[in-house]
């Protein structure tokens, strides 16, 4: 194998990322007798190893630590020469990302992308359902859809509309526990809440309460099953105003308002002419707010 074969230097970076070999071969789609000949092979020809050998894994030599950095910024170049060349397709066929949250993604689309497959029935397209931020420089997605704005430079983002939110429950608990009338009579109750996220505590912090996920007697990190939890009377949730209205359960008022949440479509500078990348981005900018 030759130094010069990005192949080769991608199997090191995805070694070096991940800390062992079976993570690497995991990660990079080969298997771990595969990735361990590679990466004899590179130290041999280069003639010095690349990485110390552990109980705990691997760790970069000084000399692999010197080889990481440029490494690195090969990856990066390759990323944007994928990205760039993405972003001039004029066409409106083949694949595209988009990446949601968990509600967005059982709630809403649901609602409005049989009719954007319809209409562009040559896209194929791909949604990663997920919490976390998608990497948009690693083209995860082409099209986010985020309740915050992005911090990167490289990234454009597109207001769309706001979420208003509420503390909510059904008519059922609210007649079996009474209805709370201010913060501390509503943590009297059962709220429903989250596990090891920290949102809740970060946002009441910023309303001026103390509030630790410890405190809820139902906790889990799945916002839908928060809601279908209190569909089904276990409790009071906070979610979107049009999610718990279509619901049926009942808004409780304690003399605050939630700061509404807002939605973003989030796409990398280097794919925003895209044709199908903008098609996509349009119909949903449309039809979010129609859901909202």
């Amino acid at each position: 194998m030759n130094s010069d074969n990005w192949q080769w230097w991608q199997y090191f970076l995805g070694i070096a990322q991940q800390g062992s070999l079976s993570k690497a071969a995991q990660h990079l789609g080969v298997s771990q007798p595969t990735l361990s000949r590679q990466l004899q092979a590179m130290e041999q020809q280069l003639g010095q190893p690349l990485f110390d050998r552990s109980t705990q894994g691997l760790s970069l030599t000084l000399f692999g630590q010197s080889m990481l950095e440029e490494c690195q910024n090969m990856q990066s170049s390759a990323e944007r020469l994928q990205r760039l060349a993405a972003g001039q397709t004029q066409t409106l066929t083949g694949r595209v990302r988009l990446a949601a949250n968990e509600l967005v993604a059982l709630y809403y689309l649901p609602q409005i992308m049989p009719r954007f497959m319809e209409t562009y029935s040559e896209v194929s397209l791909e949604i990663e359902v997920s919490n976390s931020a998608s990497n948009l420089d690693k083209r995860d997605a082409d099209v986010a859809i985020r309740m915050f704005p992005p911090t990167q430079l490289d990234l454009l983002c597109r207001k769309v509309s706001d979420i208003p939110l509420g503390f909510y429950a059904s008519s059922e608990y609210l007649a079996k526990h009474g209805m709370p009338k201010d913060q501390t009579s509503l943590f009297s109750h059962r709220v429903l809440g989250y596990d090891r996220d920290p949102q809740f505590e970060v946002g009441a912090r910023q309303l001026g309460m103390n509030i630790k996920n410890e405190q809820f007697l139902l906790r889990t990190d799945f916002l839908p099953l928060q809601l279908e939890l209190a569909k089904q009377h276990a409790g009071i949730t906070v979610t979107h105003k049009c999610l718990a209205e279509a619901a049926g359960l009942i808004e409780i008022e304690l003399g605050f308002e939630l700061p509404a949440l807002p939605v973003y479509l989030v796409c990398h500078r280097d794919v925003q002419h895209n044709k199908k990348i903008r098609v996509l981005m349009d119909y949903l900018a449309e039809y979010l707010v129609a859901c909202c």
